[in-house]
């Protein structure tokens, strides 16, 4: 596919057990950017893949990291890098704190992460992050149209994000790109 496949690919490839967590705020623009990649692939979910959408409050799913007995945890979220908006850029751990914005987020990411690593220490974390467009705030809310499916049913299936999500067209043709990559890299892997 080409050469962020490969890169992913090379960083999953030994992966027992991968967890996929989108942070970002569904009523900012390109900051819902890891709530709409998430809200993509549910479908994609089994023993082996699970599908976090965190919202602005990545603190509240570490648990659910723990219990799955993640060996791999993927990070969706804007990233600050000095690029062109809709670049695409795998962030290593130890450099997420230098390039992950912190105005969504309840708690900053990087101490997320290290809560995570004190309870599952071998744990291979990585960010593929997005230098977005715009942050913008929307004038007028709808709900998402699986949230609004799963109220008529009755269910409550908090990896669904609230509210529509209108990401840029930029990064939405670059969050797409990434969906393509993570189900070619589920259907490899299994």
């Amino acid at each position: 596919m080409d050469d962020l496949y490969q890169k992913v690919y090379d960083k999953l490839k030994d992966s027992s057990k991968t967890v996929f967590m989108g942070i970002g705020e569904e009523k900012l623009t390109d900051d819902a950017i890891g709530p709409y990649i998430i809200g993509e692939l549910l479908d994609y979910s089994d023993p082996k893949h699970l599908f976090i959408n965190a919202g602005t409050d990545p603190m509240a799913r570490i648990d659910d990291i723990i219990n799955f007995e993640a060996s791999h945890l993927v990070i969706f979220d804007t990233c600050s890098l000095n690029k062109e908006p809709g670049t695409i850029a795998i962030i290593e751990r130890e450099n997420i704190a230098e390039y992950v914005p912190i105005s969504s987020h309840t708690i900053p990411i990087h101490i997320v992460i290290d809560l995570i690593i004190q309870k599952l220490p071998d744990i291979e974390i990585f960010m593929i992050g997005f230098v977005p467009e715009s942050l913008d705030g929307f004038k007028e809310l709808t709900i998402h149209e699986k949230r609004r499916d799963a109220l008529l049913e009755m269910e409550d299936n908090i990896e669904i994000p609230f509210f529509q999500i209108n990401l840029s067209e930029t990064i939405k043709k670059a969050a797409d790109h990434v969906i393509s990559i993570i189900k070619k890299l589920i259907t490899t892997l299994s």
